[in-house]
């Protein structure tokens, strides 16, 4: 039976260039279908207003691509095109490698690479993406274009010798309309990961030439879901160059921060099994945790939500004599915090690194699918000895009352020194 809309649509298309160009606006055309903009902040909204701020940095970042500023640089290193901005050319410079960001993902003020051409183009994408409706995705006129103007971008790369292009994501369209002009360059493509892995499927991260993720534990996870071990590539992380080895973490009941489920899903993940989630579970997570710490005396606690969800719309359903509304920067929200309890979430690693004891909280079925509706993943399904991890009330008052502690040594199984030597294989 049909499930999934865009499934269909893809494979029931009159021909191979709408399929492929329904498949590249996948995440696009579910937000017409699972977007509640109510639920989530602002600065995700599909019609999202930009700052005067915003709008005169654009403008300048254009005026740079277009006076040719980079064309000025004259380098021995090897160019590469990048959406990323932690690989600095400090970075890179012993990789002898030169980065620029395209027009259509500047970055900073130097080395963006693009012409009026390009910024008309990225300019009328957007357009689409913010205000057309659902079917004029589906316009083959569209694709028919898009397919074409990929030779202008195909002839500027080629004169600009790219030698790779370089992610943090394969999943929206501009990251799979450029893979696929950095294939018929045949020249890699790299998508550095972003975060601890919540899902792990061939249907993300999969179509770029190689996967660069954080540690051999990450890797492993990969291999389990049937990717191809030359394709992932450990390169740990470069915001976490200066860990202790060993750390002694703080864990009371003093000041607790609360990280709830995440209960947002703009668009599948996966082309084969849905998820519909309900809004509201991150709400029930808030419910069940103040209930378990009551039981402990507790009067008091603060919570930070995914910052794709609005904040707003949470709060007024909580009992605001329990809750507060966190809003301080993750480092500072940490720091002051005696213990973390949250379900899957990078803020576990984070916790670690500040030396503050994390507890996952993770209500899950016998099938291990957790209350947004998604299977739960290493290291937060417990499978894990060394990360504390309750799947009910009963197990969390439990632990909090015993004071289990997460193992600081985590860190280090998901976590690795960073080093993107094994780009020089790579990138010729």
């Amino acid at each position: 039976m049909d499930k999934y809309l865009i499934k269909y649509l893809r494979d029931n298309s009159e021909d191979e260039l709408s399929s492929k160009y329904i498949d590249f606006f996948k995440i696009e055309l579910d937000w017409h279908i699972y977007n509640n903009e109510r639920h989530i902040a602002e600065r995700y909204h599909r019609e999202k207003k930009s700052s005067f701020k915003e709008e005169v940095i654009k403008t300048l970042q254009y005026c740079y691509a277009i006076a040719g500023f980079s064309d000025k640089i004259k380098s021995d290193k090897s160019n590469v095109l990048s959406t990323l901005p932690f690989l600095d050319q400090l970075t890179l410079q012993d990789l002898n490698l030169i980065s620029y960001s395209p027009v259509w993902h500047p970055i900073g003020k130097k080395n963006i690479f693009g012409d009026l051409q390009s910024i008309k183009w990225h300019k009328k994408i957007q357009k689409i993406i913010q205000k057309e409706d659902f079917y004029s995705f589906l316009n083959k006129n569209l694709h028919f274009e898009l397919e074409e103007f990929q030779n202008h971008f195909f002839k500027q790369y080629k004169e600009k010798d790219f030698r790779a292009l370089l992610l943090h994501t394969d999943q929206n369209f501009y990251s799979k309309y450029f893979i696929d002009i950095f294939k018929k360059l045949e020249k890699p493509s790299i998508v550095f990961s972003h975060g601890l892995p919540a899902i792990y499927s061939k249907d993300i991260d999969n179509r770029s030439d190689f996967l660069m993720v954080w540690s051999d534990k990450i890797k492993e996870n990969y291999l389990k879901a049937g990717f191809d071990s030359e394709k992932i590539k450990v390169v740990g992380n470069p915001h976490y160059k200066k860990n202790q080895k060993n750390k002694e973490l703080r864990s009371d009941l003093s000041d607790i921060l609360v990280v709830p489920v995440s209960s947002i899903l703009w668009h599948q993940h996966e082309y084969d099994s849905t998820v519909l989630v309900d809004k509201s579970m991150v709400v029930l997570y808030l419910y069940k945790v103040q209930k378990v710490l009551e039981k402990l005396g507790v009067k008091q606690a603060r919570y930070r939500t995914h910052p794709s969800i609005n904040k707003d719309w949470v709060h007024a359903f909580l009992d605001q004599n329990f809750y507060i509304m966190d809003n301080q920067e993750l480092a500072k929200s940490i720091n002051r915090s005696s213990l973390v309890i949250g379900a899957t979430s990078t803020v576990l690693l984070e916790s670690l690194i500040y030396g503050v004891n994390y507890i996952v909280f993770e209500p899950k079925d016998s099938e291990n699918v957790n209350m947004a509706g998604f299977k739960l993943v290493p290291p937060f399904d417990g499978s894990d000895e060394k990360v504390i991890t309750a799947k009910d009330e009963n197990e969390l008052e439990n632990m909090l009352r015993n004071n289990n502690k997460t193992d600081y040594s985590l860190l280090k199984d998901y976590i690795q020194d960073f080093d993107i030597s094994v780009m020089k294989e790579l990138i010729k």
